[in-house]
């Protein structure tokens, strides 16, 4: 079981993270490139700078806790321009690039506890939190990233939010 929590968890979030990161890199090309980071879809959500930093979170935190380590919190949201956002990008895949299929032996049934708004806690098994948890927030912000530059003019489209899955397209 740890090769599909792996391959749900490391194996998604490094091709969504190279996908994002290529979309950072054309928005950092535009004019408007230094406004982008504050960009939001609406005045209650969070700006892209934070979108994309809880896009990294999720992943290093998510992986973490599959591993049976302790994860602080959620680290304080930094202000940052595309190339600190890219570097941001870079870091977590640099992390993510470490682990391996062993990293997550036992993951599945392994029981993830952890605090939510005061005094709730979510109370969950390995299996059941990178499916129910772990993938729909990482997506979440991730599509909210995309959505924001999308919004906001860059030309992208289905095919630069999915390029990661250029490996496994061939003829038919």
């Amino acid at each position: 079981m740890s090769d599909a929590i792996y391959t749900a968890s490391v194996g998604s979030f490094i091709g969504a993270l190279n996908s994002l990161n290529a979309i950072l890199a054309l928005a950092a090309a535009r004019e408007d490139a230094a406004s982008l980071p504050a960009k939001r879809l609406a005045p209650d959500m969070f700006p892209l700078s934070t979108q994309v930093q809880l896009v990294c979170f999720h992943a290093t935190a998510g992986t973490a806790r599959l591993q049976g380590q302790e994860v602080a919190g959620r680290p304080a949201i930094q202000e940052a321009d595309l190339a600190g956002l890219q570097a941001i990008v870079a870091e977590t895949l640099g992390k993510l690039s470490k682990l391996s299929t062993a990293d997550f032996a036992g993951a599945d049934e392994r029981r993830i506890v952890m605090p939510l708004q005061p005094p709730m806690v979510l109370d969950i098994d390995g299996l059941n939190f990178v499916h129910r948890w772990l993938l729909p927030n990482f997506y979440f912000h991730y599509v909210t990233s995309y959505d924001i530059l999308r919004h906001n003019g860059l030309a992208i489209g289905k095919k630069d939010y999915l390029a990661h899955l250029a490996g496994f397209m061939r003829e038919g």
